[in-house]
């Protein structure tokens, strides 16, 4: 019989996220309304937009967010075919069941509280595991940091200026720092 205290020392593999299939209907379905070569090649990665599954493994998003990449931007640099996915994503999300919810509060509670409900808003993406810093940086910026190498910061970024944009805002996304442990945006409106 093990020990209660070498159990509790045994490192706990960390479990890798799921991501809702209302988080590949809104970009894949709803954002970039996908031709007949997408959607073949979507299926062929693991994700079919006509017989979608519950939730997918982190790892199919990633296959079929650089899939769409490829076809849909191929010809822009990652950081802006990334952030155009971004924007994509979040303009599809407000479409879907899911995501119409939170999209209605948006206009209404303002950038700030956009920003802080960042944690609540990539939970509901299937993103709970993620711990976001905010730092504010005066009245109309914050630091933000990401603890996420399964998403390029420029498409978080994309995703979160069209989030702001319905809060009535012009704001300004960049990407401070990335490493392979996550990434820093400061955002400003």
């Amino acid at each position: 019989m093990e020990s209660p205290s070498l159990l509790a020392q045994t490192p706990r593999v960390a479990t890798q996220p799921r991501i809702p299939s209302s988080v590949f209907e809104g970009l894949f379905v709803r954002g970039l309304e996908p031709n007949s070569h997408l959607a073949r090649a979507l299926e062929a990665e693991g994700y079919d937009p006509k017989c979608p599954e519950v939730e997918y493994p982190v790892q199919v998003w990633k296959r079929c967010v650089a899939l769409a990449r490829d076809l849909a931007y191929g010809e822009l640099s990652d950081a802006d075919a990334y952030r155009i996915l971004g924007r994509k994503l979040t303009e599809g999300f407000t479409n879907t069941l899911v995501g119409r919810v939170a999209a209605v509060a948006l206009p209404m509670i303002g950038p700030a509280r956009v920003v802080e409900r960042l944690p609540r808003y990539l939970a509901m993406m299937g993103r709970p595991d993620l711990e976001v810093q905010l730092v504010p940086v005066g009245e109309r910026a914050r630091r933000i940091t990401i603890p996420d190498v399964h998403n390029r910061p420029e498409f978080i970024a994309g995703a979160l200026e069209v989030a702001l944009e319905r809060a009535h805002v012009q704001p300004i996304v960049s990407v401070e720092d990335r490493s392979h442990l996550g990434f820093r945006l400061l955002v400003r409106w």
